[in-house]
C-alpha cells in the first residue's frame, strides 16, 4: 500500500531505528530519489536559485524555500511543525536564508508572519491524513527584509499538466549545504492540485520549488512536499493554484508579486555574504 514521506529535514531530531545495516537506513531516509541520483549542483549567486534558499527553523532542521516576491516566501506548511514538541515552531524562530551554500550566502531574514493554509492544521501537522490534504501542505512567510530586492524573486506560474517537463531544486538532507536541482524532470499525473512527478527530492527538499520555463523566464508551478512511496516513490508537489491568490494578496501588501519573475541584482553577485 502507498504512503507518504514527507520531506522536510528535522535534524535535530532522530531518525527512526529502521532495521538493517547502514546503506538501507541510508536509502530509507533518502526515498525520493528515483533511480539514478539526477540532481545537479547549482551555483546559489546565480538567479533563479538565487531567488531559492533554506528555511532554518532554530532548532537545527530545515527546508527549503522560494522567493515570490521581495518579502514573501513560498515553502510547506509541514515545515512549521516541532516534531519534538508537537506544536508549530515559533515565528521568531524561523529564518529565511537565500542563496545558501556551503556557509555562504546571498541575504538572510527573520520571518515576521506566516500563513498557513486555513485547511492545515499546525498543530496536529494534519497526521494521518491522506494524500488529499497535501493539497493544503502550504505556507507563505512575510519576511523582515525584503531580501527578493537583491536575490531576485519566482513569478507565480500555473499548475503544470501531466508530460510537461519541470525542475525541481532544494536542499534535501543529504546534500544540506549545496542548492541542488533535477531538470527536465517530468510531470506524470495531475490529482486535482497535486502534481504527481518524477523529480528526485529526498528530506529536506520539502517547501522547495517546482519551476516551468516561459518565454526564458522561470515561474513557480508547485512545491515540493511528500514522496508517495509504492510506485517507484513518486514525487507529489502541490500546484501554485492553491495559493497563488493569497499570495498575490499578501505581496501587493508587503511589495511586488505576481506573474512577472525578478531576476537577481547583478550587485549582489560578487558581494556573498559570510553567516
Amino acid at each position: 500500500m502507498r504512503w507518504l514521506c514527507i520531506l522536510a529535514a528535522a535534524l535535530l531530531l532522530p531518525f527512526p531505528a529502521w532495521a538493517g545495516d547502514q546503506s538501507q537506513r541510508l536509502a530509507r531516509e533518502l526515498r525520493g530519489l528515483k533511480g539514478d541520483d539526477d540532481r545537479l549542483a547549482v551555483v546559489a549567486a546565480q538567479y533563479p536559485w538565487s531567488a531559492m534558499g533554506r528555511l532554518n527553523n532554530g532548532l537545527g532542521g530545515h527546508c527549503s524555500a522560494v522567493l515570490v516576491g521581495p518579502r514573501l516566501v513560498a515553502t510547506a506548511a509541514h515545515c512549521l511543525w516541532n516534531r519534538r514538541t508537537r506544536a508549530p515552531i515559533p515565528v521568531s524562530s524561523l529564518t529565511f536564508v537565500a542563496g545558501y551554500d556551503r556557509g555562504d550566502y546571498l541575504r538572510a531574514s527573520k520571518v515576521a508572519v506566516m500563513h498557513a493554509s486555513p485547511g492545515w492544521n499546525l498543530f496536529t501537522n494534519n497526521q494521518g491524513a491522506g494524500l488529499a490534504t497535501r493539497a493544503d501542505d502550504w505556507a507563505l512567510l512575510e519576511l523582515v527584509e525584503p531580501v527578493g530586492e537583491a536575490v531576485g524573486w519566482v513569478g507565480l506560474g500555473a499548475d503544470p499538466a501531466a508530460g510537461e517537463r519541470v525542475t525541481a531544486a532544494g536542499y534535501g538532507k543529504d546534500k544540506a549545504h549545496v542548492p541542488m536541482a533535477h531538470l527536465g524532470c517530468r510531470v506524470l499525473e495531475r490529482r486535482g492540485p497535486l502534481v504527481v512527478n518524477d523529480c528526485d527530492a529526498v528530506q529536506g527538499d520539502s517547501g522547495g520549488p517546482l519551476l516551468l520555463w516561459r518565454d526564458g523566464r522561470p515561474l513557480l508551478a508547485g512545491l515540493n512536499v511528500a514522496v508517495m512511496v509504492g510506485r517507484g516513490d513518486l514525487g507529489v508537489a502541490v500546484g501554485v493554484s492553491t495559493f497563488k491568490a493569497e499570495a498575490e494578496r499578501l505581496g501587493a501588501v508587503s511589495g511586488r508579486a505576481g506573474s512577472q519573475s525578478q531576476p537577481l541584482d547583478e550587485a549582489v553577485r560578487t558581494r556573498v555574504t559570510q553567516p
